[in-house]
């Protein structure tokens, strides 16, 4: 079980002084004195000594602006390291100085890179290099390594957040701060060792590996569906062209067809003059059959004219049976003769109606066109039906050119093998599934464990307004809700109200946190606690104690037990930084309770303002 606490921190002062705050191990270190004497800096400055990304939090006209590097030396499991980095004013840099044998130097120097120290850090809090994130974020990606540095959110409550209604952890707006939390959470309390944690890593791999491939495999299906569909629109519109006899029923007979198509193409025809060629014959034919028909259609006339003219040849008869008597001359007998014969002509035709000069031919010729116009009529509406070729062979053949290279493409996408999910990766999501189930478990007991000890602390602790509720963690908002004894009512932690029902939250929370890991022997949790004020609710805005100051002792009390019951489980350490005097909690008889350095009031403070002063006293041992 790794032991993780802070021996020293350092400030290598602009003005030459090197500035040394001693830590004692499980202890209760308290650093007190006045307002703007840099407490609160401490917190921000231990935290980027532990390679924080930035030095937000640290005062940059009181602290910074005043100090070259920071430094702090840690122990884990009696190993002493040191880290210096260079204040921002002294130019921040992706570089450190780190020391493994626990040597604080007159002045650092940068011989490390940051990214290599955080490997080492990582290594010294004993996270397998092959620990990694199990599910991404809008932050932090599936695979990252996890860090160190993920689970010192747990040892941290500045003065803004040791009180708030509304989160539980320091910086609740840093995106990144807060899904590492959620993604540590369960490693913290012991609900995943290295290997349920690799296992879970595992399992979520080959089921990102499998959703990939589900994926691959809808896409081909999907894929395949759009050739289809685009397949057949390519047939429908070669059918109407007229390139080829039918449109296909299937996929495949379609694909057939265009490809024979490409292959072998349809020579263009000029469709429009094709079609123009048959209506100008139609239009030809159907002139002179009109002709025919009007001569066909003047016989009553003609049948008219020869009445008329049987009437006028009617004399002749007289004439014929008087000749001798009218006409004595031989001449004149042989034209009355030739007249009477036309007569009986005329009366032959008008009793044969059907008799009528070229009838017969003319209706043979006319029903001859007929024919040919319908014939023709029936070629040119097969031309329009089919709708053949309408484009001129260069259109036409850039046409062929753009189907050859889409069928290509479904030709090389359908040439694609998919693979479906191996066998042996099923066996073995079920094989990691099975062993993330019983974890899961384990899970949630270690939550149950956790709501125990807070409730245990709430005891000592009691919120005001609510004797007979319980508190519950809720992993995925990071609060703790209030429930009635009867479950009928939940209090949400942002109403629950009052400062220190808050500061009495947030304690419990953190002390529960750090007890199951220490029972659990969780390695990768520092055995140490920076508290911010926890004295804020019981002082007015004057520095003087309110009346409710009794509660702020059963916090200091409750941490001083704390820190003797961690003893037997390797021992924990609680930096308090706050501003009530030593005499407060000496009067209480709190023996883990330790004043670092002198108090910080008046002309005196966390930096030392004059190379010429005395070196502060020693503190007390």
């Amino acid at each position: 079980m790794s032991n993780i606490q802070i021996s020293n921190l350092v400030l290598w002062q602009k003005n030459g002084i090197k500035r040394t705050l001693n830590f004692l191990h499980n202890r209760v270190n308290v650093i007190t004195g006045d307002s703007g004497k840099g407490k609160s800096s401490i917190l921000f400055i231990i935290d980027y000594c532990l390679l924080a990304r930035e030095t937000t939090g640290i005062s940059k006209t009181n602290i910074d602006s005043k100090v070259d590097w920071y430094g702090i030396k840690i122990s884990i499991d009696g190993k002493e390291l040191v880290i210096a980095r260079p204040s921002e004013s002294n130019g921040a840099t992706d570089q450190a100085y780190f020391s493994e044998n626990g040597t604080i130097p007159t002045l650092p120097i940068l011989n490390v890179q940051i990214d290599n120290l955080k490997k080492v850090l990582s290594s010294a809090f004993g996270i397998d290099t092959e620990l990694r994130v199990p599910y991404g974020g809008r932050y932090i990606k599936a695979g990252s390594k996890v860090s160190f540095r993920n689970f010192l959110a747990y040892s941290y409550q500045d003065q803004n957040t040791i009180v708030a209604p509304n989160h539980l952890y320091i910086r609740p707006t840093d995106g990144r701060y807060q899904e590492a939390i959620e993604r540590t959470f369960r490693m913290a309390i012991g609900a995943e060792n290295v290997s349920t944690a690799l296992a879970r890593n595992r399992l979520a791999e080959l089921e990102r590996r499998k959703a990939v491939q589900a994926r691959k495999n809808e896409s081909y299906a999907k894929s395949a569906n759009a050739f289809s569909e685009e397949v057949e629109a390519l047939s429908s519109e070669a059918y109407s062209l007229g390139v080829i006899e039918r449109k296909p029923e299937s996929y495949e007979d379609s694909f057939t067809a265009l490809r024979e198509l490409v292959a072998t193409p349809v020579a263009p025809s000029d469709h429009k003059r094709e079609v123009e060629r048959f209506e100008r014959e139609i239009f030809s034919l159907s002139a002179k059959n009109r002709q025919l028909k009007a001569f066909i259609d003047g016989k009553p006339a003609f049948t008219i004219a020869l009445k008329e003219t049987e009437d006028a040849l009617k004399p002749v008869n007289a004439f014929n049976s008087q000749a001798d008597d009218i006409f004595p001359s031989q001449f004149a007998n042989e034209v009355i003769a030739r007249l009477q014969r036309e007569l009986s002509d005329i009366k032959l035709s008008l009793r044969d109606r059907k008799i009528f000069p070229f009838l017969d031919e003319v209706k043979n010729i006319y029903e001859e066109n007929e024919n040919k116009i319908q014939t023709l009529r029936e070629e040119l509406l097969k031309i329009k039906t089919k709708q053949p070729i309408q484009y001129n062979p260069n259109d036409y053949y850039r046409y062929l050119g753009r189907l050859e290279a889409k069928l290509e493409v479904y030709r090389q996408s359908e040439d694609q093998v998919i693979q479906p999910p191996q066998d042996d990766l099923d066996d073995s999501i079920a094989d990691l599934r099975q062993k993330v189930e019983q974890n899961d478990e384990k899970s949630l007991l270690a939550k149950q464990e956790l709501n125990r000890l807070i409730n245990k602390r709430l005891t000592t602790l009691p919120l005001k307004g609510y004797n007979n509720f319980s508190a519950f963690y809720y992993e995925k908002e990071k609060l703790i809700h209030l429930h009635s004894s009867d479950l009928a009512t939940i209090e949400k932690m942002p109403d629950v109200g009052s400062a220190s029902n808050y500061l009495y939250i947030h304690v419990s929370y953190f002390l529960a946190l750090h007890e199951i890991a220490k029972t659990r022997q969780i390695p990768w949790v520092p055995s140490f606690l920076v508290l911010d004020q926890v004295s804020t609710p019981y002082f007015s805005s004057d520095g003087k104690p309110n009346d409710d100051i009794r509660s702020l002792d059963k916090i200091l009390i409750e941490l001083n037990k704390f820190v003797i019951d961690m003893d037997k489980f390797g021992g924990f350490q609680i930096i308090l930084l706050e501003h009530i005097d030593k005499e407060h909690w000496a009067s209480l008889n709190l023996d883990r309770f330790y004043l670092v350095d002198n108090e910080l009031r008046d002309n005196y403070g966390l930096i030392l303002e004059a190379p010429g002063d005395e070196s502060p006293a020693e503190p007390p041992k």
